[in-house]
């Protein structure tokens, strides 16, 4: 008689997630998400196609929820501090509940998910958010001199926020004021 397992779905993908965390997507096959949830092989092809669809739906939906909370910061009548600290506050918080998983979006590692066209959308649309934040606080437009320098001061905060993570992990709220001062002395 099979076993049954109770929400078989998330099951696969929160085994998943810890296996990526730990291992990076590289290091980790669908026989080892297999084993990890306890679900068949074959039964994990009945959910996802691969461990490439498996690993992007959970992308996608830890940054649409991200996203969702970055525009409804966006949307705040309250200061353009007030809105860039608690902007940063929330993506770094975000990121660093990640553990690390979707640093994709930023620097791809892995070969097959390199020009991958929802990995780049996710990372597209990252960018713009954090863009249109940068020209919400500019007050003077002094970042509109090269259209570019908004896009590498938003790709800038993001590494920041994984370096910080990396080898600041213990000091959160003095990563966080940095960043909201550094990003506060550049924009304005």
């Amino acid at each position: 008689m099979p076993k049954i397992i109770k929400d078989v779905e998330k099951t696969i993908r929160n085994c998943a997630i810890e296996l990526f965390v730990e291992l990076s997507y590289i290091n980790v096959d669908m026989r080892m998400i297999s084993k990890k949830s306890g679900v068949a092989v074959g039964t994990l092809y009945n959910y996802y196609e691969n461990k490439k669809q498996l690993y992007l739906c959970i992308l996608k939906e830890g940054w649409e929820n991200t996203f969702n909370k970055l525009d409804a910061i966006s949307e705040l009548t309250i200061s353009s501090e007030e809105k860039l600290r608690n902007f940063i506050r929330m993506l770094y918080e975000d990121i660093e509940a990640r553990n690390g998983l979707g640093k994709d979006l930023i620097n791809t590692s892995a070969a097959e998910l390199k020009d991958d066209k929802e990995i780049n959308n996710l990372k597209n649309g990252l960018i713009l958010r954090v863009e249109n934040l940068f020209k919400c606080i500019n007050k003077v437009e002094t970042l509109n001199k090269c259209s570019k320098i908004d896009t590498r001061l938003a790709e800038s905060l993001l590494v920041s926020m994984l370096t910080m993570l990396e080898f600041h992990r213990n000091d959160k709220e003095d990563n966080i004021n940095f960043l909201v001062e550094f990003i506060s002395l550049t924009v304005k």
